[in-house]
């Protein structure tokens, strides 16, 4: 005799929950909204999307792609959150191999999502992350381009022509750095500092005061000359008078040194002012590094703003998307120090380069 088995509604409610999402469809993009427009400071969003997040890493019914695809416009923010949810949702529901790869050969892809999925592919196999990186030495993505670059600078001897075609290929600081020392090896000289586009010739003005390190929003008459397009030859500064200066960076790197210049005045505000002349309009960055406070305007416009002291510097250190026009542009920033005695504290440069979005200097006169 066929015997039926009955499930007690507790036994029933335990089967459900060890199978979660059953007859569920699979989480969509627009689900995944709340991440692509959550920003940093936005409580509500984030309490939104931090919930959102709690409930997603522990279902099923998330396909990892989809996240990795949601990834494309999303904030920062938005994107660490969907990075995570899309390496729990791999563990428990594997893409597919051929999946994985169509993402990987679409460039249109999120740059951080694609290089995911390459980790995903060719994580624990060197030969089929070589077969994928010896093609992808231009891939819009930095982390894969930089890994296919220094695959290919492996060899010892590499060719001039070679070197030069993996520099003009290459965005990563310091793998630009080591490709042109190892064709300064071959008798090759390049211009580092031009090579990534930093801005060597300026004009300063200063020193102004800045003592109790409280005049990073006190718009000095530079500022409001400078958005009317009538800078002035000359200012009040700190305690005199002060007058423009012209003033050449020759560092590999566009270091500017206002320590030197400036006899490492403390407690100060230093404006410089540089000239770029640009063939067309064209959209593209401006990237600084500063060790110290400062404010960034492009033709009048604020660019960039941060007001911090002595927590260290690097190339590309703040990016700013910006416009330059045909013709003429003038970029202005404003450089404050404090009164800090340390001697870790005694640096006061700044470098600032533009490039497109990828980090290649743009064509400048």
């Amino acid at each position: 005799m066929k015997k039926t088995i009955t499930l007690s509604p507790v036994l029933l409610l335990g089967a459900l929950l060890i199978t979660p999402n059953v007859g569920q469809a699979d989480v969509t993009p627009q689900q995944l909204e709340p991440f692509r427009k959550v920003q940093p400071g936005d409580d509500a969003g984030v309490a939104q999307a931090s919930k959102l997040a709690k409930e997603l890493s522990t279902r099923n019914d998330l396909a990892s792609l989809t996240a990795l695809r949601a990834m494309k416009g999303a904030s920062s923010l938005g994107k660490n959150w969907l990075q995570g949810l899309a390496n729990s949702a791999q563990n428990r529901r594997p893409a597919g191999k051929a999946e994985l790869e169509a993402f990987l050969n679409n460039t249109g892809e999120d740059a951080e999502a694609r290089y995911t999925v390459f980790r995903w592919l060719t994580d624990g196999n060197a030969e089929v992350r070589k077969q994928w990186l010896v093609k992808m030495t231009d891939d819009p993505s930095p982390e894969i381009r930089y890994e296919a670059i220094a695959l290919a600078l492996e060899p010892s001897e590499l060719s001039e022509a070679t070197l030069r075609q993996l520099l003009d290929l290459a965005r990563q600081p310091e793998q630009v750095t080591a490709i042109i020392e190892k064709l300064g090896k071959l008798g090759v000289k390049i211009d580092q500092a031009k090579h990534f586009g930093f801005l060597t010739q300026w004009k300063f003005v200063g020193p102004f005061d800045n003592v109790g390190s409280d005049k990073f929003n006190t718009a000095y008459p530079v500022e409001p000359d400078y958005v009317a397009g009538k800078i002035a030859d000359s200012y009040a500064g700190k305690t005199a008078a002060v007058q423009w200066v012209q003033e050449s960076s020759s560092d590999p790197e566009g270091l500017v040194d206002l320590a030197k210049l400036y006899n490492n005045e403390k407690g100060c505000v230093v404006y410089g002012l540089a000239e770029v002349t640009s063939p067309s309009d064209v959209a593209c960055e401006l990237r600084v590094g500063c060790i110290n406070a400062q404010k960034v305007w492009v033709n009048g416009e604020l660019v960039i703003a941060n007001e911090v002291y002595h927590t260290g510097m690097q190339v590309d250190q703040y990016i700013a998307p910006i416009k330059l026009k045909a013709g003429s542009n003038k970029i202005l920033i404003k450089v404050c120090q404090n009164e800090q005695k340390d001697a870790w504290a005694q640096r006061y440069v700044f470098q600032a380069r533009i490039c497109d979005s990828t980090g290649k200097a743009l064509s400048q006169k």
